[in-house]
């Protein structure tokens, strides 16, 4: 299906941008972590890329379902490009994550990555598109491009990386690691990851204040 056909048959919702603006008057989406939204004044910032940098078992995919999440419970409509296929559906809705609201894309080829990610963002009407990158090879990313194409519609664009690569083009770079993990043991059953403890730091944040830290619990989302 085509994102205009999902948009015409959701009825268009992300047009109606929910959340509060900041003190500087940016609107923001809202993430539902509370401590991250009071790290950055609200939450990610609309029309602008969101960066968020971490290695593979640091809680980035589950923060970022933790985001995506909320803005469909928030009726917004959310695209998540996934070249990697890394995306577990099933362990998403854990988070909340509304799938009928959710228009998943699985690029061919590393080079349709980030024409896919141009189209989605240029059509208009999500509240949220989630680009990850950590996890697949892909040629290098028309960063100018896509931010371009975000502000026009003022969609979110949330960048999954395994390190922070998008440098000045992001308004706001998150970086995750891990403190710690917790494991769900049974016997005669495989050792399944259960969630994890970690530690996410505001490197960069152009509408407020960088440097922050703070200290995330999450389950395991992929």
């Amino acid at each position: 299906m085509s994102a205009a056909a999902l948009l015409d048959r959701l009825g268009r919702p992300g047009d109606i941008r929910l959340g509060a603006s900041p003190r500087g008057g940016h609107p923001l989406l809202p993430t539902g972590v509370a401590a991250l939204d009071a790290a950055t004044g609200g939450g990610i910032p609309r029309g602008r890329m969101t960066e968020l940098a971490g290695r593979r078992s640091t809680g980035r995919t589950g923060l970022a379902c933790a985001i995506a999440a909320r803005a469909t419970q928030a009726g917004e409509v959310v695209a998540w490009i996934d070249p990697a296929n890394s995306l577990d559906p099933e362990a998403a809705t854990t988070t909340g994550l509304v799938l009928a609201r959710v228009l998943w894309v699985r690029p061919r080829s590393e080079h349709d990555v980030p024409p896919a990610a141009e189209c989605l963002l240029g059509a208009g009407g999500f509240g949220l598109v989630v680009l990850d990158l950590a996890e697949a090879a892909h040629p290098s990313t028309p960063w100018p491009r896509l931010v371009r194409a975000a502000e026009r519609t003022r969609t979110t664009l949330l960048v999954l990386t395994s390190h922070r690569q998008a440098g000045a083009h992001a308004a706001l770079g998150l970086e995750i690691t891990i403190r710690r993990a917790e494991w769900h043991r049974d016997t005669g059953r495989p050792t399944l990851l259960a969630g994890i403890t970690a530690a996410l730091t505001v490197a960069r944040n152009r509408i407020g204040i960088p440097g922050r830290a703070l200290t995330l619990r999450q389950a395991a989302c992929a």
